[in-house]
């Protein structure tokens, strides 16, 4: 490979990055309404919710599968060590959490008692975890509780990464002056 290929991400790696982050970002945004929403209306919130999920889950393995066949830049030598470190513990992070929400959602639902289906995009119907979906009333109550319980626990998390996240590219970009943020944003050009 050329110099200038490494120094960026490729194309595919840039589209599933944004991809994901903006269906994160719906994916919260819909969450938000559900205290306000009664009846069918937070029904279908649910399953809106729950069908953004399993997408990010799924362009989330996607993304990891690219990532392991077409590794990320090497981190500019102008960067500090705690930079490198927190960039690194940041990235990670992100994959826990793009792997983790949709999986512990789709936990919460397959424990559930209830037997909710899901319906992605009013199409599929998605399966419940064998593993968890039909047992008895108070241990599944009790793992439903458990997973909920993580679910937003990680929801949390996302924003305390998202701002790390985005902070440190405003940083490179506006404090550094380096191309850091080159290397994701397309028509970004280098400093």
């Amino acid at each position: 490979m050329t110099d200038k290929i490494q120094d960026r991400y490729t194309t595919v790696a840039i589209v599933l990055h944004w991809l994901i982050a903006v269906i994160l970002i719906s994916t919260i945004a819909v969450a938000w309404q559900f205290d306000d929403a009664k009846g069918l209306a937070k029904f279908q919130l649910f399953q809106l919710h729950k069908s953004l999920g399993i997408t990010v889950l799924v362009l989330s393995l996607a993304r990891l599968g690219w990532r392991l066949i077409n590794p990320a830049p090497a981190p500019l030598a102008s960067l500090k060590p705690w930079e490198k470190v927190l960039s690194k513990a940041v990235h990670v992070g992100f994959y826990v959490i793009m792997l983790g929400l949709p999986l512990t959602g789709w936990l919460v639902v397959s424990a559930s008692p209830k037997n909710i289906p899901t319906l992605l995009y009013g199409i599929i119907d998605l399966p419940y975890l064998p593993f968890v979906h039909g047992l008895a009333q108070e241990p599944a109550h009790n793992l439903e509780e458990l997973f909920e319980k993580v679910h937003e626990a990680m929801g949390k998390v996302i924003y305390v990464l998202t701002v790390l996240h985005v902070g440190a590219a405003l940083k490179h970009q506006f404090i550094d002056q380096d191309s850091v943020l080159s290397r994701m944003v397309p028509f970004l050009k280098k400093v």
